[in-house]
């Protein structure tokens, strides 16, 4: 199978994936570690190595978030979801931007990667939005549309089209899933 192919097959488990995070649906997880497996495979041929290891995070992140939906909520009225706590947000800015200026010069000086900081800040937000989503935070959202903006334009100009088109699709699904999850959190 030549690259393009498994990326179109990336990209429409991509789709399954985020047609279930909309949904707030417990598969979503399974989809994530289905879609994780092509992209680190996807990322790693096209010298995208911080991506790569993105979702090899979110291999284990998909696992943890199996096992944190799966416990028993005392409220069932909103499914989990709530407000990110605010004594977070600093924390989460400062391991953001302590990421990125971690493994920019890493990718500089140890890879051949044609998009460094695009790929350090992205994957540094994409730690934490998959934090976030673990935890049912509903801002994870704003996370996801901040990393599928950036996915969507770095993609493009690496020519993996199929993958930006589907970080394009996460991103308008990304302003849908806040709208639906501040409905479901009531």
């Amino acid at each position: 199978m030549n690259l393009t192919t498994i990326e179109l097959i990336g990209a429409f488990i991509g789709l399954v994936y985020i047609f279930l995070e909309y949904r707030a649906s417990g598969w979503l997880w399974i989809a994530g570690i289905v879609m994780s497996l092509f992209y680190i495979y996807i990322f790693v041929e096209s010298n995208c190595y911080a991506w790569a290891f993105t979702y090899l995070y979110y291999l284990g992140a998909n696992v943890y978030g199996i096992v944190a939906w799966g416990k028993k909520h005392d409220d069932n009225s909103n499914i989990g979801i709530s407000a990110l706590p605010q004594k977070y947000f600093l924390r989460l800015l400062a391991i953001i931007i302590l990421l990125t200026v971690v493994l920019t010069p890493v990718l500089l000086l140890f890879t051949d990667t044609i998009i460094p900081i695009s790929e350090s800040f992205s994957t540094a937000l994409s730690v934490i939005g998959m934090w976030l989503l673990a935890k049912k935070y509903l801002q994870h959202w704003y996370v996801w549309m901040g990393v599928n903006a950036i996915y969507t334009i770095a993609n493009l100009w690496i020519g993996l089209y199929y993958t930006s088109l589907l970080f394009f699709v996460f991103f308008i699904v990304s302003v849908m899933g806040l709208v639906r999850w501040r409905k479901l959190a009531g």
